[in-house]
C-alpha cells in the first residue's frame, strides 16, 4: 500500500526537519544527464594522490583500527562553570524549540522503514534528515529559567537523558564526530543557561547524569578528531573542544581548552583565505563557519581564551568572512547555491550579517565588478536594476578535501530585478545514487560539457579524481560595461580548452561568450538552468536576418518583466526540463535550455539575456578569438 508523503513524514520527528517547500516530486533524471560510467583505471590513484599523508594515517586509524569504546573512560565529577551567558549568544528559534520540548518523544536512532515507504526518495530523505536534526539537539539551545517554564525545563532534561539511553553502544549515528561537535555545543549552551535553575527545582541528580554523558561525548570526540576529513569538520571539532574547555569543570578541562584553542587557531589560518572566503568554496558552509566563529567570539566575551591572540584571530576572521558573504549574496539576501549549498540550513544570512558586520558599509550604488581571487568567485552588481551575477572560476575545493565540489567551473547565477533567473541546480540529497551524481555533474550547472565528459572525475557521493586547473579571474570595466572571464583545463585530456567571458552592457543586457579551442571534432553542449518562477515562452516576433545580429529564441517572463534569450551560433537549441533543489528533499521542475553543437574546433558560442525592446546586439568575432566586439565595445577574451 502506498503511503502519502505527508502522512509518512509525520511518523517520526516531523517537527525537526521539513523541506523548504512542497513543490512537485520531480524525480526523473533529465534526458541530458550523463550516465554513470564504469570506474576507469587509476581513479583511486587520482583521488588518493591529493590527500595528505596525515589524512591517510587517520583514515586507517579511525575507520579500520579503532572503535568508539565509550565504556573505558572512568567516571569523574563534572560540573558547569559559573559564568554569565553572553546576551549576544542567541537562542535557537525559541518558539519552535519550546514546541519540540513540549512534544517530547524525540527519536535519535534510525528506525526501520516499512517496505511500503521505500519507493519514495523524498520520504526516506526527510526521515533521515529528521534523525540528523534530532542528533544536533539545536532545540535545547533555549533559556527555560522562567518560573512558569519549569515543566518545559524538566522535559528538556528528559530529552537529553533519552539521547543517552538510545545511544548506549557508541556505534549509533549520534556518535559520529560531526553530530558530536554540534550536539556538545548545544548541550553546553543549555546547561550554562539552565543548570542552576534545574537544581533549584530538584533536578540536580538528572543534571549530573546529563553532565556525565556530555563528558563522555567530549572524550569520544577528542579521541577521534576528524583529521582524516579536515576542512569544516575539523574546525567544528575545535569549536566543541573550545566550548567544553570554557564551560565544563572536569579532570580534562584544561587539556580540552588548550587543544581546542590551538586547533582553532590553526584552522582559522588555513581555512579562511586572504579574500575572506572559506577554503571549501561553498557559500553555505562559508555562512555556517562564520556563524560558528560568531558563537566563539561571544563565548570569549565571558570566558577569554588562554592567549589574547586567539580572540583577535577569531574577531578578524568574523570580519573578513562577513565582508565576503556580503559581497556574494543575491538581491534577495540569500546565498548562491554553488558546491553543495542549500537555503535555510544556516540561520538567515541577514541575521548572520547583522551580528558580524557594519551594514552601513553600503555596496557601490552603481554597477560594479569585483573579484575574490583566492576563492575564484567574481560578482557584477547593478543596484539601479537590482540585478546581480556571480561567476565561479575557482578550484572545486582544497585538493585534500574537495568533497563538496561540483563540476561547475565557469558556471554562474543571475538575478534580475531582485528575482533569481538563472540558477545552479542545488542539491537535494547527499545519498549515493544517480541523483547525487547528476547534481554534482557538469550538466547540472550553467557551463559547457565536451563530448559528454565531466569537467572533473566525480564519483561516489563526495569523491573526486581528475580535476580541472583554473586560470586567474580577469575582470574590468570598458565604456561603462563590466566583464569577467576565466578558463579551465578540465578537458585538456581531450585537447580542448574552455574559456568564458560574461559582459554586462549598459542596457542591463548580459552576454555570455564561450570559446572552445583545441584540435579535432567535438560535441559541445551548453546548459542554462532557469528558476522555477521563470516562464520560458517561444519567441514569435519578427527576426532580422544578419550574421552579426543575435537572434531571439525565447521570452523570459517573471514578476511583470519580459527579457529575451538570444543566441549567435550554429547547432541545435532546445528547451527541456530538469529540477531545481534549493534544499534537501526538494526537487522543483525547472526549464533548461540545452544548446548542442558538433564540429571542428575552434568554436565560439554566444548567448545573451536582454530586456525586451532592447535594440539587437551586433556581434563581431575576430578569427583569432582573442576578443569580441559587442555593439562596438571590444572586450578581450585572452
Amino acid at each position: 500500500m502506498k503511503i502519502d508523503i505527508d502522512e509518512a513524514i509525520t511518523i517520526s520527528n516531523s517537527y525537526l526537519f521539513s523541506p523548504l517547500t512542497r513543490g512537485a516530486d520531480a524525480t526523473s533524471l533529465p534526458a541530458f544527464a550523463s550516465p554513470k560510467a564504469p570506474p576507469p583505471a587509476g581513479r583511486y590513484w587520482r583521488t588518493l594522490r591529493h590527500l595528505r599523508a596525515s589524512q591517510l594515517y587517520y583514515l586507517v586509524r579511525h575507520r579500520l583500527l579503532s572503535r568508539n569504546e565509550i565504556s573505558h573512560w572512568p567516571e569523574a565529577r563534572v560540573s558547569v562553570r559559573v559564568c554569565q551567558m553572553p546576551s549576544t549568544m542567541g537562542e535557537w528559534d525559541p518558539a519552535l524549540a519550546r514546541r519540540i520540548i513540549h512534544t517530547g518523544n524525540v527519536q535519535f536512532i534510525e528506525q526501520a522503514v516499512p517496505d511500503s515507504m521505500q519507493a519514495s526518495w523524498r520520504t526516506n530523505e526527510i526521515l533521515r534528515r529528521q534523525i540528523f536534526h534530532a542528533n544536533y539537539c539545536d532545540f535545547l539551545n533555549v533559556d527555560l529559567t522562567a518560573p512558569e517554564e519549569s515543566d518545559l525545563l524538566c522535559g528538556a532534561i528528559r530529552i537529553a537523558l533519552s539521547w543517552r539511553d538510545q545511544n548506549r553502544l557508541g556505534t549509533e549515528i549520534g556518535w559520529g564526530q560531526f553530530f558530536l561537535s554540534l550536539r556538545i555545543v548545544n548541550w553546553l549552551k543549555f546547561l550554562a543557561r539552565n543548570a542552576a535553575r534545574a537544581k533549584e527545582i530538584g533536578n540536580g541528580a538528572q543534571i549530573d547524569q546529563v553532565l556525565a554523558s556530555l563528558r563522555v561525548q567530549v572524550l569520544s570526540l577528542e579521541s577521534r578528531l576528524e583529521r582524516d576529513l579536515l576542512a569544516n569538520h575539523l574546525l567544528r571539532n575545535a569549536k566543541a573542544l573550545v566550548f567544553a574547555g570554557a564551560l565544563l569543570e572536569a579532570p580534562e578541562t584544561n587539556r580540552w581548552r588548550v587543544l581546542g584553542q590551538r586547533l582553532l587557531r590553526e584552522q582559522i589560518a588555513e581555512q579562511i583565505l586572504p579574500d575572506g572566503g572559506h577554503i571549501e568554496r561553498s557559500p553555505m558552509y562559508h555562512a555556517w563557519i562564520l556563524d560558528d566563529l560568531l558563537d566563539i567570539q561571544h563565548l570569549f566575551e565571558s570566558r577569554p581564551p588562554l592567549v589574547p591572540e586567539c580572540a583577535l584571530e577569531v574577531s578578524q576572521g568574523v570580519k573578513r568572512m562577513a565582508q565576503y558573504l556580503m559581497e556574494i549574496v543575491h538581491p534577495d539576501g540569500e546565498i548562491p547555491l554553488f558546491n553543495d549549498s542549500q537555503l535555510e540550513v544556516t540561520r538567515p544570512t541577514a541575521q548572520i550579517l547583522e551580528e558580524s558586520v557594519d551594514l552601513s558599509q553600503n555596496l557601490s550604488k552603481s554597477a560594479a565588478v569585483k573579484a575574490m581571487c583566492d576563492t575564484g568567485y567574481a560578482v557584477i552588481r547593478d543596484p539601479s536594476s537590482n540585478s546581480f551575477l556571480i561567476f565561479d572560476c575557482g578550484p572545486l575545493g582544497p585538493d585534500y578535501q574537495p568533497g563538496h565540489g561540483h563540476s561547475d567551473v565557469l558556471s554562474y547565477e543571475l538575478s534580475l530585478h531582485g528575482q533569481r533567473v538563472i540558477v545552479d541546480t542545488g542539491v537535494s540529497s547527499y545519498e549515493l545514487g544517480p541523483e547525487r551524481h547528476y547534481e554534482r555533474s557538469t550538466a547540472a550547472h550553467n557551463t559547457v560539457r565536451v563530448d559528454g565528459v565531466e569537467q572533473a572525475e566525480i564519483w561516489a557521493g563526495f569523491r573526486l579524481g581528475r580535476r580541472p586547473a583554473v586560470s586567474p579571474i580577469h575582470f574590468g570595466e570598458i565604456e561603462g560595461c563590466q566583464f569577467v572571464r576565466g578558463a579551465h583545463t578540465g578537458y585538456k585530456h581531450l585537447d580542448v580548452m574552455h574559456s568564458r567571458a560574461i559582459i554586462r552592457l549598459t542596457s542591463n543586457s548580459w552576454c555570455f561568450v564561450d570559446t572552445l579551442s583545441g584540435k579535432g571534432n567535438h560535441k559541445i553542449e551548453s546548459f542554462i538552468h532557469f528558476h522555477p518562477a521563470i516562464q520560458l515562452l517561444p519567441y514569435t516576433g519578427t527576426q532580422t536576418s544578419s550574421p552579426e545580429l543575435m537572434v531571439p529564441r525565447w521570452v523570459l517572463e517573471f514578476s511583470g518583466m519580459r527579457y529575451l534569450f538570444m543566441v549567435l551560433g550554429n547547432g541545435a537549441i532546445a528547451r527541456t526540463e530538469a529540477w531545481y533543489s534549493p534544499g534537501f528533499a526538494v526537487r522543483m521542475p525547472q526549464s533548461v535550455i540545452h544548446w548542442t553543437w558538433e564540429g571542428m574546433l575552434p568554436q565560439m558560442m554566444v548567448y545573451a539575456v536582454v530586456p525586451e525592446g532592447t535594440p539587437p546586439i551586433r556581434v563581431r568575432r575576430p578569427a583569432d578569438h582573442r576578443s569580441i566586439e559587442l555593439n562596438h565595445i571590444v572586450v578581450p577574451l585572452q
